[in-house]
């Protein structure tokens, strides 16, 4: 075999590894840009169906709840009946009832679009740390993750500049009708991929390490709880990044629909950042300590980002100064990037102390914590925004972080189940 055909088997063997991975990628991306229309457009479709902002606060609560339930049931079905069919069906199900929201008339109709889309999107990080870690080796997954992941922010980087000018062109209600004709194109995509066969890697050194590992993880263990607790609040202020951001913007800095259009790529940005930041740094990290035979835990980079976290408290001050845009707009970036740390090293941990073959159940278990401070979250900041009591919301935001990490030390134990 000559070299330059060495070359090109490489290739299509790395294309064929990572392809899996970039489908989940794209799966991330249509949920977030489906689960992200009605946040870009609250002010307009607030205005136009005559809702407050704690009404938008209790129809983000609904989908949240939904999502919290549907995320291990998902990842139970994925573990049991096969990653393929189960994706199909969860985007197939969720993509109706994105396309549903253009037909909404009032508080109810929005509550029960964000249920429905809620239960079905409860599928997408499942479907994503499953395809990770059954195409990945062992050494490559924190990344392979924060891209299979990234997809979520890059969604919700692009919707904005996606979906504002439709919205301005033909009305609210046609943006909705986009995000349902993505969801076929990406099932037509996934058919494909279903046609063309999975390609999964051949062990590594790194697997053959864990695999002596793999034997004496539970499936139950204070370590699942300790996962979902850091994960639930640790990542909590991605859901201010999400849905409060465009409300503020508008509230406090009196920017235009057009104007959140342009801008509100930028926090999700740093989410998008913070995902392949960190995942590099936990690979590199998780190499090292298998090369010595140790497992750290991440209990000091927890505390990190948690301190880090408190640069939100700086918004009010950024909201007076003399690029009070600019200023705000890094903070919320920075806010972000934070959240997407812990979401990679949450996850990195718990596939460390947890089975393999139950990845799907952790990362859905783990993702409805999130769902359930999101949703318990988000009608409390909608009621303090309809109050004007944005500081309140700042420290509120920031302080979930540190809670998430005290639990965590709590919960979580360096002992591996015989």
């Amino acid at each position: 075999m000559t070299p330059s055909t060495e070359i090109r088997e490489e290739s299509r063997s790395a294309l064929r590894q990572w392809a899996p991975v970039a489908s989940m990628t794209l799966l991330g991306l249509l949920s977030y840009v489906d689960r992200s229309v009605l946040a870009i457009l609250s002010p307009t479709i607030l205005s136009s169906l005559h809702l407050t902002a704690t009404q938008y606060g209790y129809a983000i609560l609904v989908f949240s709840l939904s999502y919290m339930l549907a995320n291990p049931i998902w990842g139970f079905w994925m573990d049991r009946a096969g990653l393929w069919v189960t994706t199909l069906i969860a985007v197939a199900v969720w993509s109706v009832a994105s396309g549903s929201h253009g037909l909404m008339m009032g508080f109810v109709g929005m509550c029960v679009a964000r249920g429905i889309l809620g239960f079905g999107e409860g599928a997408t990080f499942p479907a994503g740390l499953k395809t990770v870690t059954e195409t990945l080796p062992a050494e490559k997954r924190s990344f392979g993750l924060g891209i299979a992941y990234s997809g979520s922010s890059l969604g919700a980087s692009l919707t904005p500049l996606l979906i504002t000018p439709v919205a301005m062109r033909w009305g609210w209600r046609a943006a909705f009708a986009v995000t349902a004709v993505l969801g076929l194109l990406w099932i037509l995509l996934w058919l494909l991929l279903r046609a063309l066969g999975w390609y999964a890697a051949p062990p590594s050194a790194v697997d053959r390490a864990e695999e002596v590992l793999e034997a004496t993880k539970p499936r139950w263990s204070r370590n699942l709880f300790a996962t979902a607790a850091i994960y639930g609040l640790g990542a909590a202020p991605l859901a201010f990044g999400l849905y409060a951001a465009p409300l503020y913007l508008t509230r406090v800095l009196h920017l235009s629909q057009t104007t959140l259009g342009h801008l509100l790529w930028l926090p999700p940005a740093g989410w998008e950042a913070g995902y392949l930041v960190f995942g590099r740094l936990s690979d590199a990290r998780r190499r090292r300590d298998l090369a010595q035979g140790i497992t750290r835990r991440p209990g000091a980079i927890f505390l990190l980002l948690s301190i880090a976290g408190f640069l939100i408290m700086l918004a009010p001050a950024a909201a007076t100064c003399s690029m009070p845009v600019a200023a705000t707009m890094t903070l919320f970036f920075l806010q972000m990037f934070v959240a997407g740390g812990f979401v990679v090293f949450a996850l990195a941990d718990g596939m460390t102390m947890l089975p393999k073959e139950h990845s799907a159940f952790l990362a859905g278990f783990s993702i409805s914590s999130w769902a359930l401070v999101t949703g318990l979250l988000m009608p409390l900041l909608g009621h303090l925004f309809d109050l004007q009591r944005y500081n309140l919301t700042f420290w509120l935001v920031a302080c979930l972080p540190p809670v998430g990490t005290l639990l965590w030390k709590l919960l979580s134990s360096a002992r591996r189940a015989a």
